[in-house]
């Protein structure tokens, strides 16, 4: 059965069947379900099948899980179709998030899945370079680093960590383009789908 046609509970049982755990699983379904209502007109997966993409992004959305266990902002930058805030936020509803989205109709239909859900987040439509703050974390998914890697640093605050879901290649390439910090890598649960890159800044 594809997304469009999947309930809120086909939704929660295909998650937590992929090892989701349950009451997480739960309230992800209902986000599920807005993207199903909502993919075909603002082309959120690509043309790919909702069943198989959406619980891969869960899964490796919640890979950063670790990073968010002291915070308590988070920035979201391109946020999309809501990976990987969306996830974030639902799993630490003590989280307070800021989604960054330029573009019309994804920000119309972020502001629909914050409101459905209930959120602790603002959806902004606004482009990362033109905006202020200082998260804890700062996470980003599908932007190119020359879109961001020159703003990084004045959305953190001196302790705080920015998440980057890409490949390999495209992880090496930040470090020395981001030399005021330390880079680590961490596979994400299907490693062929690329790794999670952790920048912090280097302690003093």
């Amino acid at each position: 059965m594809r997304g469009p046609d999947r309930s809120r509970e086909g939704w929660r049982a295909l998650l937590a069947g992929g090892g989701i755990d349950e009451e997480l699983a739960a309230r992800v379904a209902e986000y599920a379900v807005i993207l199903s209502r909502w993919g075909a007109a603002v082309d959120l997966f690509g043309g790919e099948d909702p069943d198989r993409v959406v619980p891969s992004l869960v899964r490796e959305a919640l890979a950063a899980l670790p990073w968010l266990e002291r915070a308590d902002t988070l920035v979201d930058i391109g946020t999309g179709n809501g990976f990987p805030a969306v996830p974030l936020l639902l799993a630490r509803p003590g989280v307070r998030g800021v989604l960054l989205e330029p573009r019309e109709r994804r920000w119309a239909f972020l502001k629909e899945v914050v409101r459905e859900l209930g959120l602790a987040a603002e959806v902004r439509r606004e482009r990362v370079e033109d905006h202020a703050g200082a998260y804890d974390v700062a996470t980003v998914r599908g932007v190119e680093l020359d879109a961001w890697v020159g703003v990084r640093s004045r959305l953190l605050r001196e302790d705080g960590s920015l998440l980057w879901w890409t490949s390999e290649a495209k992880a090496a390439a930040l470090e020395p383009r981001a030399s005021d910090g330390r880079v680590l890598t961490f596979p994400l649960p299907n490693p062929s789908r690329g790794v999670l890159a952790v920048w912090r800044r280097c302690s003093t």
